[in-house]
């Protein structure tokens, strides 16, 4: 391998080349999610919103029929109900509150602490979701960092006690002493907790760096004390758990700090914790996500003059983990006992309180000043796995040695951390990098032979796989970084959990965050950072963060020995030149339109040595069944993934394949389109990525996983951010976990102009299909306006029930209808799980389609581009019961009668074949159809009722 392992810079050499990139002013912001797929994350949201909005519906609808409160306040806690589980129980979301900066050393960091920072929050901005809102006006939000620093999110007009508590222990500025919050300075945009993932996906693809989460599920109905969640549940990787995880993956600078919950005391909710131990597995929801922050509450802690931790207590309210698969949950402890901050009922109120609910905002604030000085001594912000690196790596170790169940990995320790910051590239390291498939980063360090050398390694995980077994031991690790420390034959080995009450060193595949100590440590050192297996998409970002070292003998080495001074990054010897080269970029196409349809050959376009797998120009097919397109998008040749043989073509199996270098330093516009065809039960992702600098580096710009079902879509992406710039793209194919994952790419073009790639308009859409408990029976069509299918899928037998598929595409302007099928005919939703679809013009952000009530059918007309047809979008809700109980018999249709069972009392009707011609047209009031002219086969009887077409399948035997 000709490169060098660090994929990214070293931190103390970028960030010296990116001064004054960012911030969190308005322009400032923006550079924070340039490198983000935008549009992917607008497509979360959109996602989010749509599960958001059925869970709550549904849940609203049980609430009259069972009588359950919407709203509950008891015992000065608060809960809403936000869903129903699989199992019919109401979902509540509760505060954490059971009736700060000393503790956690963050008064170090503000004005007249011992560092001389003066960190105090200025032009940093805490986003806080609650179950209502702070009091605007209270004296405490205005003072030296400004006025009105309060302000809302999401036009919720309702103040609550426990929104303005939390709220104060970030910002507010000390008017009185004792309730001066982490960040005195700093901004609060305040919501309430209502749509709180899709509201936050919006928020963070807009450069929020941190929000604030001090609640979660309640686990019990405060009147009767009955049991609510399922005890799948408790340490689950479940949906909530996931999609956080997508989200923060998808926005690397974004953190989610969130309370651990205050069911320490409570043993019994839980019915089957790990191991039979009622003390621990108490975690449940989001509080269970790989890629966030999870608070545990300790009572005040005794700390010296200088910071040094004394002694420190749990508070036995505070919830205990671990997860299911025993990673390290709690994350980290704060200070959330008798906390006074702000209240709501006027602009002088304040109280006392205790609970992970005052413990998250302490370690939120906290590390808002961490992003600010990180900014001031470099110019820019931290990944969010740094920041939680850093967090963890310097935190004080309490209650057993080692990482607990109870406090994480210790109190939070904002002195040390800031100071690991501040002395970055001397007495510590942080180096943001990235692996890639079959790396290996090593470097050298020396110990100050004073402390004990620490070397850990943090990152953003993809979303694992949900889970709804009791106590499931399957890790939920997607990409499995490994970090180890040697000297000599000597090699240590990072810290993992071995028990509920027991932890050890060893092989750690479960945690996204690993860390060696290495006690009494002299000498030099060798840290080596590997991987398990195939990394996902080809690549993991990682930061590695070491510590009790001095600055000589940090040099990283070369993965294939040669010292040649033009390594990706960083240069094996330390220099920081090689960051400032430029892409040196040749066979540069200038010449647009581009096309390339691969009818003689690939063109320009060359596999990659750096994978395990390569790209195939085919026009055959493949053996394997029920995968694989049977011919091009655009003529007979693509270039194909073949995944069949075990070993070599999956599982996880990854294929690049480079375009030339496009030169766009004179376009004024650029579009990249292409086909691509991803039909197979395991289906693995596909990506198309962009580099500026000759493939050392590359930024995702589109992406999409799982069976799209057997067509091609057409995927449109705008090169807009590399205007005046000369781009490489490539496409990185994953496959899945079996040989029913080919894929396949068509049909290319890159245009300079308003014409696009083709003769036709196309608007980007994307479907969002939530499946109920039986995706086996779930199918649909997008018929164009002759009625022919234009695209197809399912059914989807190989989906987990209730999962999540979006599926995406570029479509011909024009208007269609889309079809719905239940094959067992009682819909997606709410009989066996709270199924759902959502078509979305990810264009402009508009729901076209969006349904899941139905019985066998459901069809929406829906218009895209210039047409004079408006879209006639409606809704389950919309839909008058002759429509739902509209159904067709018999099927198959053996005779010649097809009979219809509608309350409607005339029907006109088409069919049409599978070539979408009309064949048969009319109109009856006897439901009754004389089909004998029908050849046999597949037919679709398209029936107008009420203005809506209803249309369902039938066979003709």
């Amino acid at each position: 391998m000709k490169k060098s392992y660090i994929k990214s810079f070293l931190l103390v050499c970028s960030l010296g080349l990116f001064q004054s990139l960012f911030a969190q002013t308005g322009p400032q912001k923006k550079i924070i999610t340039e490198r983000y797929n935008k549009q992917q994350i607008l497509q979360l949201k959109n996602k989010f919103q749509q599960k958001e909005g059925n869970e709550k519906q549904r849940a609203l609808q049980l609430a009259k029929i069972n009588n359950w409160p919407v709203t509950i306040s008891k015992n000065n806690t608060y809960l809403e109900l936000q869903k129903v589980s699989e199992e019919g129980r109401p979902v509540y979301y509760t505060t954490f509150n059971a009736d700060a900066s000393f503790s956690t050393r963050t008064n170090h960091l503000n004005s007249g602490g011992s560092l001389g920072l003066s960190l105090n929050g200025q032009n940093m901005i805490a986003h806080i979701w609650d179950g209502g809102l702070a009091l605007a006006t209270h004296q405490e939000y205005d003072g030296a960092g400004g006025t009105n620093r309060f302000s809302v999110g999401d036009g919720t007009t309702t103040v609550h006690y426990h929104s303005a508590h939390v709220t104060g222990t970030i910002i507010a500025s000390g008017v009185q002493a004792n309730a001066k919050g982490m960040a005195p300075y700093a901004q609060a945009i305040g919501y309430d907790w209502n749509s709180d993932i899709s509201e936050a996906t919006s928020a963070a693809n807009n450069g929020m760096l941190i929000s604030n989460h001090s609640y979660g599920y309640a686990t019990r109905d405060p009147d009767t004390g009955e049991a609510w969640l399922p005890d799948y549940y408790f340490g689950g990787y479940i949906d909530d758990s996931r999609d956080w995880d997508e989200l923060m993956y998808n926005a690397p600078y974004y953190l989610m700090v969130v309370a651990a919950g205050n069911d320490g005391d409570d043993n019994t909710a839980n019915g089957a914790p790990l191991g039979g131990n009622s003390s621990y597995d108490k975690l449940t929801g989001h509080s269970t996500s790989k890629n966030n922050l999870v608070v545990a509450n300790a009572q005040d802690a005794n700390v010296d003059s200088s910071g040094n931790l004394i002694s420190v207590t749990i508070n036995s309210s505070s919830s205990e983990g671990p997860t299911d698969d025993f990673r390290i949950k709690p994350d980290i402890t704060g200070n959330g006992t008798d906390v006074i901050s702000t209240l709501h009922r006027n602009d002088a109120d304040y109280y006392s309180l205790t609970g992970t609910s005052m413990a998250s905002p302490n370690v939120a604030g906290s590390l808002l000043l961490l992003q600010e000085h990180a900014n001031n001594v470099n110019g820019s912000f931290l990944r969010a796995a740094s920041l939680k690196g850093i967090a963890l790596h310097t935190a004080d170790d309490a209650g057993p040695a080692g990482p607990d169940a109870v406090y994480g990995w210790g109190l939070l320790n904002s002195k040390n951390a800031a100071m690991s910051i501040t002395n970055n590239g001397s007495t510590s390291l942080i180096q943001e990098l990235t692996l890639t498939n079959g790396q290996t980063y090593q470097i050298t360090v020396d110990s100050d032979n004073v402390n004990d050398l620490i070397a850990s390694v943090s990152w953003t995980d993809l979303p694992g796989t949900t889970t709804t077994v009791t106590n499931s031991s399957t890790p939920v690790l997607v990409n499995d970084l490994d970090i180890r420390v040697t000297k000599g034959s000597t090699t240590y080995t990072p810290w993992k959990l071995t028990g509920l009450t027991t932890n050890g060193k060893g092989d750690n595949d479960v945690d996204p965050y690993e860390r060696v100590d290495v006690e009494a440590a002299s000498g030099s050192y060798t840290i080596t950072v590997t991987h398990k297996g195939t990394l996902s998409t080809g690549s993991q970002a990682f930061t590695l963060i070491v510590t009790g070292i001095n600055s000589s003998g940090s040099t990283p080495t070369c993965s294939d020995g040669i010292q040649n001074g033009d390594e990706t990054g960083v240069d094996c010897g330390g220099s920081c030149e090689p960051c400032q080269t430029s892409s040196n970029c040749t066979g540069e196409i200038s010449t647009f339109p581009y096309s390339e349809t691969f009818e003689s050959g690939i063109g320009a376009w060359t596999q990659d040595s750096n994978d395990n797998l390569d790209w195939t120009r085919d026009s055959a097919g493949t053996p394997s069944s029920s995968t694989g397109p049977s011919s091009g998008a655009d003529g007979s040749f693509y270039m194909f993934i073949e995944s069949s043989t075990s070993g070599t073509g999956y599982p996880n199996k990854t294929a690049f394949l480079n375009s030339p270098c496009f030169d766009l330093t004179s376009a004024a516009q650029a579009t990249f389109e292409f086909s691509y065809h991803m039909y197979g039960s395991s289906m693995g992702t596909l990506t198309l990525e962009a580099s500026t600098d000759n493939g050392s580096t590359w930024a995702s710009l589109w992406s999409t996983t799982g069976n799209q079902g057997d067509s091609w879509f057409t995927a449109s992406v705008n090169l807009s951010a590399y205007l005046g710039d000369t781009v490489k793209l490539r496409f990185n194919g994953v496959t899945g976990s079996s040989y029913t994952s080919d894929m396949a790419i068509d049909a290319i073009s890159l245009t300079t102009d308003s014409s696009g790639g083709g003769s036709t308009e196309c608007t980007n859409i994307s479907l969002s299909i939530t499946f109920d408990n039986y995706p086996e029976e779930t199918s649909w069509e997008i018929l164009d306006s002759n009625g022919a299918v234009a695209y197809s899928g399912g059914t989807y037998g190989d989906q987990a029930d209730g999962s999540t598929l979006n599926l995406t595409g570029c479509i011909d302007d024009g208007c269609y209808t889309l079809v719905f099928y239940d094959s067992y005919g009682d819909g997606m939703c709410c009989n066996y799980g709270n199924g759902s679809y959502t078509l979305t013009n990810t264009d402009t952000g508009t729901v076209l389609v969006t349904g899941g009530s139905f019985s066998s059918s459901q069809s929406d007309n829906f218009c895209l581009g210039d047409t004079t047809q408006s879209n006639l979008m409606y809704t389950a809700s919309d839909i008058n019961e002759e429509i739902l109980d509209v159904v067709v018999y018999p099927v198959p249709v053996k005779g010649n009668i097809l009979n219809l069972k509608t309350s409607a009392s005339v029907v006109k009707y088409n069919i049409v074949n599978t070539l979408g011609q009309i064949v048969l047209e009319g109109e009856t009031n006897n439901k009754s159809i004389n089909v004998s002219t029908l050849n046999k086969g597949l037919h679709i009887i398209n029936m107008q009722i009420n203005s809506k077409t209803v249309s369902k399948r039938f066979i003709k035997e």
